[in-house]
């Protein structure tokens, strides 16, 4: 999907009662030479080959499950709802979506065929350091942040040729959630997405799945697809739920093909069966160790001690007004988010207030509700 293209060995792909053509023009007619490992291919996608009397396709099941949202004519995102979530589910997705725009001045873009450049880099980068703060804080390491560079690269023309879209959600000129997807025919593969870990109560993730459905209804995706990996989220908002697989294709006519896809083959299977037994998540969690182990090392954070109403013996008169969190106390932007959601205050209502005689003591105030902070001495 990340290629957005067709493999000539295929004269095309059927999926959900759709059927994308392969129309490429070096379509092998009569000769292969070499072998095809693929990875990852999803369950429901069924691709024809182009010589299925010469090429010997050989299918393993992989351990992986994926997740996506078959919209199936859906007319809006509302009706997905109502198909997919009780009332209740329903009604903590809306509040997410009022509860953000209400607070923040929210705007949404998915940038798709077309993208200035200057924007392209400043949303890429902003979602590097998404990504950094996101691990940082669960203490772990994104298993793509290897190959950042590459990826950034090779995703602006894949955008000009709707291979690619990145869809943002900024407050204000601030991008607060981004997500890179990769495009094939009628898919939507969100492929990367971050948020800012300080808007983290207004449940971004939700946000992003409900605006980005609401795209694809209108822009007439049929697939939304949301990769490997069985988090609670993509549970709750699936309706499809399969089984990836390995396809190794290769010429019997052809010995040498056959020779390295027969290793390749057994590969996969050795590789599969060592996933089988939590293996390659033993090497994750050694890597982590080590991560979390240097962050315990580093940590500055300052911890909060009491968060409550503010009581009426306190005198506003003794506090100063924090015109800038960025520069004057940016780990209060969290606590000041939290506080914005569950008050429902506008940020623009709000004073940030900070003690006079103890640097560690905050009040935030804003049109209907107050609250009171202290912090570690």
């Amino acid at each position: 999907m990340e290629n957005g293209e067709v493999l000539p060995i295929f004269k095309g792909v059927r999926y959900f009662g759709n059927e994308l053509q392969n129309n490429s023009t070096d379509a092998p007619k009569k000769k292969i030479d070499c072998y095809y490992s693929l990875r990852l291919v999803p369950e429901y996608m069924k691709p024809q080959m182009v010589l299925p009397s010469i090429l010997k396709r050989n299918i393993i099941k992989q351990v992986n499950w994926g997740y996506a949202i078959h919209l199936d004519g859906t007319a809006s995102i509302d009706e997905y709802l109502e198909g997919q979530f009780k009332s209740k589910y329903r009604s903590i997705i809306r509040r997410y979506v009022k509860r953000l725009e209400h607070c923040f001045p929210i705007r949404y873009e998915l940038f798709y065929g077309e993208i200035d450049e200057d924007i392209y880099y400043f949303v890429m980068d902003s979602l590097r350091q998404m990504i950094v703060h996101r691990f940082g804080q669960r203490q772990e390491t994104h298993k793509e942040f290897h190959r950042w560079q590459d990826l950034v690269k090779e995703t602006y023309q894949k955008i000009l040729d709707k291979d690619a879209s990145l869809f943002v959600i900024y407050d204000g000129e601030h991008p607060i959630q981004i997500s890179l997807n990769y495009h094939f025919d009628k898919i939507l593969f969100s492929a990367i997405s971050s948020y800012d870990i300080d808007y983290a109560k207004f449940g971004l993730g939700h946000i992003e799945i409900y605006k980005q459905l609401q795209w694809c209804i209108e822009n007439g995706h049929c697939v939304y697809e949301m990769g490997v990996g069985g988090m609670d989220y993509k549970r709750r908002w699936s309706n499809t739920i399969y089984q990836y697989q390995h396809h190794i294709i290769y010429p019997e006519n052809r010995p040498l093909a056959k020779l390295f896809a027969s290793i390749e083959i057994n590969r996969v299977k050795l590789k599969e069966y060592l996933k089988s037994k939590n293996v390659n998540e033993l090497i994750y969690r050694v890597k982590d160790r080590i991560v979390k182990k240097k962050a315990a090392q580093n940590g500055t954070d300052l911890n909060v001690v009491n968060i409550a109403a503010v009581d009426t013996s306190i005198s506003i008169k003794e506090y100063d007004e924090l015109k800038n969190l960025k520069s004057e106390a940016r780990f209060l932007k969290k606590y000041l988010y939290d506080f914005l959601y569950s008050k429902v205050e506008n940020i623009d209502d709000v004073s940030v207030l900070q003690s006079q005689k103890d640097s560690k003591n905050f009040i935030f105030k804003g049109k209907s509700a107050a609250q009171h902070l202290e912090f570690e001495k």
